[in-house]
């Protein structure tokens, strides 16, 4: 009996999903359409084009990712615009992958695509790349850009974490070039961190806090309120049953560090910005 064997081609995933030709007809073209998520070259994520392009070694450019996010920090809930831009005289095929992060993978804030044509979303949005049709540059300088939604109050400081891929259009893994770029992101600490329904109704001290806090209100002495702290990587780290207003919350056990405690009442909702010693 003839026995035949089944070959599947494997593509070797990189940062760009990008071994590209003009004509996109080699089968070594495969990831043109998107590349292959985590592979951004954070410290969370490890891997760059490299693993799969050889030849070259991945450099570091300072500014290929841009942002409308002013230097004193973003303000939790606002939307801006980020622009990934990188130039090659000669070279025509780029692509590009990038994600905000903490240093430890957690995403930050919202991915928004503002081009469908030309970029898309992967791993839950976590990262935004190439489609095809976004990869052809003509003119030598290859740009993309999207809306980031900022996450909520207390959530911190993070980076956006890019990878570019230059090709040589040689239809093989080999000689293209690899740049990492990144963008230090800050939160603003001097603005929407309070909230503007009950923000002025109700105080907490002392401020910073060793272990106990005190909340406070005039307004709303007899009223109940549910307190949620939450960590600069946006995560939960303490929540009380339903407690009378003037009571106490205990955070001795919290690491020193900023924090945002949630109080949540009948009349509405305040976030305050607390630091613990």
């Amino acid at each position: 009996m003839r026995k035949t064997t089944k070959f599947a081609l494997s593509i070797c995933s990189v940062t760009l999903g990008l071994i590209l030709t003009d004509s996109f007809t080699s089968p070594a073209d495969g990831n043109t359409s998107a590349a292959p998520a985590a592979r951004t070259g954070s410290p969370a994520d490890g891997l760059n084009c490299t693993s799969c392009h050889t030849g070259t070694a991945a450099t570091t450019a300072a500014g290929l990712i841009t942002s409308t996010i002013p230097a004193s920090g973003y303000i939790p809930g606002q939307t801006y615009t980020v622009t990934a831009s990188i130039t090659q005289a000669g070279k025509t095929k780029f692509g590009f992958e990038i994600s905000p992060q903490t240093t430890t993978g957690v995403k930050k804030g919202t991915i928004v695509v503002t081009n469908t044509t030309a970029t898309q979303l992967l791993t839950g949005g976590k990262y935004i790349t190439h489609k095809t049709a976004g990869t052809s540059f003509p003119s030598g300088t290859a740009t993309w850009s999207f809306n980031w939604t900022a996450p909520v109050a207390g959530s911190g400081d993070f980076t956006f974490y890019g990878a570019f891929n230059i090709t040589n259009a040689n239809g093989t893994s080999s000689g293209d070039i690899i740049k990492l770029s990144t963008l230090a992101v800050t939160e603003n600490l001097s603005t929407g961190v309070e909230d503007l329904v009950l923000g002025d109704e109700i105080n907490v001290f002392p401020n910073p806090v060793a272990d106990k806090m005190h909340i406070t209100s005039s307004s709303l002495q007899d009223a109940e309120m549910t307190i949620t702290v939450i960590n600069i990587n946006g995560q939960v780290v303490k929540k009380t049953d339903k407690v009378i207003m003037n009571s106490f919350i205990d955070l001795a056990e919290l690491a020193t560090g900023y924090y945002v405690l949630k109080i949540e009442t009948e009349k509405g909702v305040a976030i305050k910005k607390i630091i613990k010693q």
